[in-house]
């Protein structure tokens, strides 16, 4: 689900699991509905350490926020909002600025 307001762009994310290239589990954004994928944009370090963390949270709170982890699931998302870079079918990348939020709704 995206919405455009004011210039800024909100939408509603899952977290889709997979295995990295050296076989360690890792997750990323993907949009509720649509899947297609959700880019925060360049990141300093810290934050990208940040953003790692609170996707943390939702793995060990998964008993009570499942829907976190479904593509179709509508009681648990991610909301993602912020100035987009680049919009496309398949990938919706943001600016990683001040503007740029995301929280579990």
């Amino acid at each position: 689900m995206l919405v455009v307001m004011s210039d800024v762009t909100k939408v509603l994310c899952y977290i889709e699991e997979y295995r990295n290239a050296q076989g360690q589990r890792a997750g990323r954004l993907r949009e509720k509905g649509s899947g297609r994928k959700v880019d925060l944009g360049l990141a300093p370090e810290a934050e990208t350490q940040k953003f790692l963390f609170f996707l943390s949270a939702a793995a060990a709170n998964r008993s009570v926020m499942p829907d976190v982890f479904s593509r179709d699931g509508g009681d648990d998302a991610i909301a993602v909002s912020g100035d987009v870079d680049f919009d496309a079918p398949d990938e919706l990348r943001f600016i990683f600025n001040e503007r740029l939020s995301y929280l579990f709704v």
